[in-house]
């Protein structure tokens, strides 16, 4: 990054239009040649860093080979957008152009008349040309969103995808050291503020997350859930770097030196002590029916009619309807959920007073919410699992019975007291809804039953 243009320096028409049209033509001879050589689709042509990244993921993952060509192109293209912009900054800034207006040069096909207009005359004079004391610089800007959104996917890829960990590592050290980083970039030169900062940061921030969301290997969901964690301690990276840069310039060297030491030690962490957090959760309803219809609601449980809440539409699992396949100790109980099939051994039968069943296998946690159909995010299995569940059916005095819903579950996410309540209210809401589902249908059977002694209204309620 340190050899590429900066974005201060005053730049005359010449050289402008003669930099610009020399990377202009190399990007697009390079996406031509890259187009007839590899085969590759129309879109090859459009010269755009984001454009080549999504087809070299992509290929990528449908090929199981990356392509040497795309990546290349995109190396390119990062370098041949940056050169560009830079040079469109520093002649918007020497004449009388709007510089917002010259970062269209970025923007494929657009950039040729960008050029023609950024390349008229109307130089008003390198005296008018802010400085890098009088305005924050742009270009310090850019490196300091580009280093922390680097930072972020590099970090994120090593933590998940080959230690496949999330932990310490990935929530606590990942965002402090690009909060730190970014902000030294963005104050080295001079003090931007608290509130600039700030700003900066949480930008990097954000761009990590548009980058992770690019390379699919997180979904919208998961990231809104992890943003307040990564959010807080990138601010809190944040002002150590500014402290850095303003206060001790000259110790910039010994204290990164000092983060970068630190990372191994959060990654040893989290592969050598992963999280494993047991917890239980108890959830009953009270039922207006007796506890055969409650048993047999249970036994036979169906589709459940009623819609999920928002976030469970979004992409977290939720039950759709379950069966169980025999009867007794043994039995194969098999719970539908929106991301897959859950199936469960009995352990207890005891009609009607007590059912219970160890978990074989969960289905996925969550279908990530993503513009790609494949997401790579490994803590959608095997980082959260239900051990076993009990159904308790207890008669009250009133004539109504009472349905207890106890399961425990296993949490492989640190930091667990940020992640458990966020996964205990999932888990009530779930159960919640199932229990109600129980209810309605041992009432509307108790019903049926009680307003007629037809024995074929008995034996629909009771084959379900």
């Amino acid at each position: 990054m340190a050899l590429l243009p900066g974005f201060l320096d005053p730049i005359s028409r010449k050289s402008y239009l003669r930099g610009s049209w020399i990377l202009l033509v190399t990007q697009y001879a390079a996406h031509v040649l890259v187009y007839w050589a590899a085969s590759q689709t129309a879109w090859t042509l459009l010269p755009s860093p984001a454009v080549a990244l999504t087809f070299w993921f992509t290929s990528s993952r449908q090929s199981g080979v990356a392509s040497p060509e795309l990546l290349l192109l995109a190396i390119l293209d990062i370098a041949v957008t940056w050169s560009l912009l830079a040079l469109a900054i520093r002649r918007a800034r020497t004449t009388d152009r709007s510089e917002v207006a010259a970062c269209l040069i970025g923007v494929p096909l657009v950039q040729l008349f960008t050029v023609f207009w950024l390349g008229e005359e109307g130089t008003r004079g390198t005296t008018d040309i802010p400085t890098a004391t009088q305005r924050i610089s742009l270009g310090t800007a850019l490196k300091g969103l580009v280093a922390g959104l680097m930072l972020s996917v590099a970090l994120e890829v090593v933590s998940t995808l080959v230690f496949g960990t999330y932990g310490f590592f990935l929530f606590f050290a990942t965002p402090f050291l690009v909060g730190c980083i970014t902000a030294y970039i963005g104050n080295r030169r001079r003090d931007i503020g608290s509130g600039s900062t700030a700003r900066l940061v949480l930008g990097a921030c954000f761009l990590g997350c548009v980058g992770l969301l690019a390379i699919a290997v997180e979904g919208v969901i998961c990231l809104v859930l992890a943003m307040p964690l990564i959010a807080f301690f990138a601010w809190i990276g944040g002002i150590v770097g500014r402290a850095i840069a303003v206060h001790g310039p000259g110790s910039a060297p010994r204290y990164t030196a000092m983060s970068l030491s630190v990372l191994p030690l959060f990654l040893a962490i989290d592969v050598i002590a992963p999280p494993n957090v047991t917890f239980q959760s108890s959830e009953d309803i009270e039922v207006s029916a007796g506890d055969r219809d409650v048993w047999d609601a249970i036994v036979h449980m169906g589709p459940i009619p009623n819609p999920p809440s928002a976030p469970f539409r979004w992409g977290l699992a939720y039950p759709m309807s379950g069966s169980i396949h025999g009867s007794g100790v043994g039995a194969i109980r098999e719970g539908v959920f929106s991301t897959g099939v859950a199936y469960e051994r009995v352990t207890e039968w005891q009609p009607p007073a007590r059912l219970s069943f160890d978990v074989l296998s969960d289905p996925p946690t969550m279908r990530e919410l993503s513009p790609y159909q494949q997401v790579h995010a490994p803590h959608v299995n095997g980082y959260f699992a239900t051990l076993n569940a009990r159904f308790t059916i207890t008669p009250l005095a009133n004539g109504h019975t009472r349905l207890t819903l106890d399961t425990r579950h296993e949490l492989h996410l640190n930091p667990y007291i940020y992640w458990l309540p966020i996964v205990k209210w999932a888990i009530h809401t779930n159960k919640t809804r199932v229990l109600r589902h129980f209810a309605a249908q041992a009432e509307r059977c108790s019903g049926a039953n009680s307003s007629t002694s037809s024995s074929m209204a008995m034996r629909d309620c009771s084959s379900r």
